[in-house]
């Protein structure tokens, strides 16, 4: 007769940990393979945001003579007073610093708050749900006279170009706002800090500014930071339309090459 072996056969406990560390091993060499691809696709989504951005200034100018809402007073349904054109004065005096209104008299065009927020953006709380006052901008503003100074993180990823226009095609329209003054003029170092940060307004003693919030001889000291949204690198919104991915020395590269219609262009940081 046959006889059978009915024991039970398991896996022992250094087989168990054999295998785990196996595991263990694999994800770890896998883990920052996905973080980077995580990454780079945020940095697509970041570059779709700001091409949405271009067109909707292309839109919007079109319905205000060829002018961005940066051409436009106030007065005129614009944004102009509120930010900073070619170095100080930073505003008109009678409003305050806010370029965060660049982007509320385009609401229309932009359609959705949420182009307006960076998918690597940890700085901010999240993407605004709506265009109002309280939640793109954190201003408890009704929405009679001017709009008050910005004071608090807004839900925007991204600075303006207050001095851009379609005549100079290789003007900055806008930006990841991960960009700080570096170590050395020209150099490659990341900036320790980013620009938006901090307070002091020239014109009307609040509000955050950043003293330059423009740019000439002094664009070499520019650079991305090295931990906030795309670490060390940086997408920039240019007036032909063109969104571009830029190291810290393409950044400098870019900044320059701006300087074609305006010596100093400014960029106005929100915090």
């Amino acid at each position: 007769m046959k006889s059978y072996n009915n024991k039970k056969h398991a896996f022992t406990l250094i087989e168990l940990l054999v295998v785990i560390a196996i595991i263990a091993i694999l994800a770890a060499m896998l883990l920052p393979a996905l973080a980077a691809a995580k990454r780079k696709a945020q940095k697509i989504n970041c570059v779709n945001n700001l091409k949405q951005v271009g067109i909707s200034y292309r839109i919007w100018e079109g319905d205000n003579n060829d002018r961005y809402p940066q051409a436009v007073t106030a007065a005129q349904g614009g944004a102009q007073d509120y930010c900073t054109h070619g170095g100080p004065p930073y505003v008109t005096a009678s409003i305050s610093y806010n370029p965060g209104m660049v982007y509320m008299v385009m609401s229309n065009e932009l359609a959705t708050p949420k182009i307006l927020f960076c998918p690597s953006d940890t700085i901010h709380s999240g993407a605004s749900t709506n265009f109002s006052y309280y939640d793109t901008l954190s201003l408890n503003f009704a929405g009679t006279g001017n709009a008050p100074a910005l004071t608090t993180l807004t839900k925007v990823s991204y600075f303006v170009g207050a001095d851009a226009t379609e005549a100079d095609p290789q003007g900055i329209m806008g930006g990841d706002c991960n960009i700080g003054n570096g170590t050395t003029s020209g150099g490659t170092a990341a900036s320790t800090s980013r620009f938006g940060a901090t307070v002091s307004n020239s014109s009307t003693g609040s509000g955050p500014v950043i003293s330059p919030t423009y740019f000439g001889t002094a664009a070499g000291n520019w650079a991305w930071t090295a931990n906030d949204l795309h670490q060390k690198t940086g997408n920039l919104l240019i007036a032909d339309g063109s969104v571009q991915s830029a190291t810290i020395n393409g950044l400098h590269t870019y900044m320059n090459n701006a300087t074609n219609t305006v010596s100093q262009p400014s960029w106005d940081f929100l915090p």
